[in-house]
């Protein structure tokens, strides 16, 4: 027979393979994009995991040197790969956004790879070293011959040839800016060689200054509406005359267009009225043959016309091609009331048929400092038998109750919760009329302890295999009572009826801990729910969330 013989390089080998199928590699990244969200994971996915992108074995984890680390398991031959944040709409990206080769290691190679993440695909990148302008449309006027350059706080506002743009393959005009060094922003116009051929508006006006911002992103487009130099229409004047004012303008008020001929500045002193011999206001401009919409202000936004109840209007609009003097009125400013009409009134035109005959009915508000029987603000009761009261009207919001004299006759919602307090802005009525659906002392079905409390709307994330708990004062607020386990109606909504002694319940929903308790629509805490029992049968409240999900 014969024998086999194995020579001791053939064994060394062996043994220095062996060795390096189980070396484990250690990736280091050493730096992130500043705009990475705090607390979110970083992963790393490559040909080791099919490229799953949120893979929870390849976490990587934030160490005390502030570098995120990983180990890649044993294995001989090459690894490629990338890094997310959890799906591939997160993948790493170049400096300037752009896509990047797979990182390639070749395991035995080496025990430590250091990266650095240099932008994210899902947000802007906040280093990139150049910005790339391309001109996507000029006026239709724009001399062939000449050039279009950018003049700018770094060349002096004196294009140089570095600042002159080329053409590309479609005709757009384009040039590449390099971001210099500690400069974040720049402050530029494109001109056609210096600043007494600079852009216009479509009216051929002078623009402000634009401004780009390097780091954001890697090209933007950009159009030229008119040249300074090269107007479009021969110009014309117009009048424009407020015909009539509301009659609180204060007497030594400013008034002023904004428009699409300034960009809609609201105080632009360059388009303040002038008076004329007879007081009344006027602005005399260039007729630029065009269509303009506008407004007219007191020098604000705050102050801008509104029609005759206080709603804002939509813009005006005049053709400058065939007019000469146009004529208007302002029906009411947006600050100030409406002329002649210093009050609101608020009407009950319906209340509880419970509520005792001449009852004395109030509003509290911040205006008496929430004082739910003050004289000053009792309702009236006008001829047709309504309840009424005249206030003031005043600036912003008007905040109130409705109350019989204290808080313990307040009023409320038709199945017998507390209701928020009702809000209105001052500007938006004359006369506002209410319904008072229950009052708190006066339940409708005294001495019915039974209710029934139907969820409405539940959120879409609500598991379909856990019980949901009706928890209340009168149990203790035992959130897993199952006593208390909604049942559900024929249509799916959940369902309970219970028996309190007390005519006052304060509850909460929950899926059998507090854990999982309800929440509101941005997942927080919410107050306790507070029903007042017998007010009617059947009671319907809506879930928002569940502070758990």
């Amino acid at each position: 027979m014969k024998k086999i013989q194995i020579y001791p390089v053939v064994l060394l080998m062996s043994a220095i393979m062996l060795l390096i199928s189980c070396n484990r590699v250690v990736i280091k990244v050493e730096s992130v994009p500043e705009n990475t969200p705090a607390g979110q994971p970083i992963f790393i996915t490559g040909n080791f995991n099919n490229w799953d992108p949120g893979d929870d074995r390849y976490q990587l984890t934030l160490s005390d040197d502030s570098n995120y680390y990983v180990t890649l398991p044993p294995g001989l031959g090459q690894m490629e790969y990338k890094f997310t944040r959890g799906d591939w709409t997160t993948v790493e990206k170049g400096i300037c956004g752009e896509e990047t080769a797979n990182h390639v290691l070749i395991t035995h190679n080496t025990d430590t790879a250091n990266h650095s993440i240099l932008s994210w695909n899902d947000l802007d990148p906040i280093d990139c070293p150049r910005l790339t302008l391309v001109i996507d449309g000029l006026p239709s006027n724009t001399p062939e011959e000449d050039v279009v350059a950018i003049a700018s706080n770094l060349n002096s506002w004196d294009p140089d040839d570095a600042s002159i743009t080329t053409k590309n393959d479609e005709g757009q005009r384009i040039i590449t800016l390099k971001r210099p060094a500690g400069i974040n922003k720049l402050e530029y116009k494109l001109t056609r060689g210096d600043l007494s051929k600079s852009e216009a508006d479509k009216f051929g006006n002078e623009i402000p200054n634009r401004v780009l911002t390097f780091g954001i992103e890697d090209t933007i487009k950009i159009s030229v509406e008119g040249w300074t130099d090269l107007p479009t229409s021969p110009a014309r004047r117009c009048v424009l005359l407020i015909d009539k004012l509301p009659e609180n303008t204060p007497e030594n008020a400013s008034v002023y267009l904004a428009s699409d001929l300034n960009s809609w500045l609201s105080g632009d002193k360059n388009y303040q009225f002038q008076r004329n011999k007879n007081g009344q206001f006027f602005y005399s401009f260039p007729n630029k043959g065009m269509t303009i919409d506008y407004k007219i202000t007191r020098g604000g936004w705050k102050t801008v016309e509104v029609d005759k109840n206080g709603y804002d209007i939509g813009n005006r609009q005049l053709d400058l091609r065939n007019s000469d003097t146009v004529y208007i009125e302002i029906a009411r400013w947006k600050d100030l009331g409406r002329s002649g009409d210093e009050e609101v009134t608020i009407v009950l035109e319906k209340i509880p048929e419970s509520t005792p005959e001449n009852a004395k009915i109030y509003l509290a508000g911040p205006f008496n400092d929430w004082n739910p029987g003050k004289l000053r603000h009792v309702f009236q009761t006008a001829d047709n038998g309504l309840y009424y009261i005249n206030l003031p009207r005043g600036n912003g919001d008007l905040e109130f109750r409705i109350t019989r004299g204290s808080w313990e006759n307040n009023e409320l919602d038709e199945f017998g919760f507390d209701m928020p307090a009702h809000k209105i802005n001052y500007n938006d009525f004359d006369t506002l009329f209410l319904a008072v659906k229950n009052w708190k002392d006066q339940p409708e079905k005294k001495g019915n302890n039974w209710q029934t409390l139907v969820i409405d709307k539940l959120p879409i994330n609500t598991p379909e295999d856990e019980n949901i708990y009706l928890a209340p004062d009168f149990n203790g607020w035992d959130p897993g009572d199952d006593e208390l386990v909604f049942d559900y109606l024929p249509d799916g909504r959940p369902y309970i009826t219970f028996r309190s002694q007390n005519q006052l319940v304060n509850f909460k929903i929950t899926r059998g801990n507090w854990g999982n308790v309800e929440g509101d629509k941005y997942k927080n805490e919410i107050q306790n729910r507070v029903l007042y029992t017998g007010f009617t049968d059947t009671v319907l409240i809506n879930i928002d969330s569940w502070r758990d999900r």
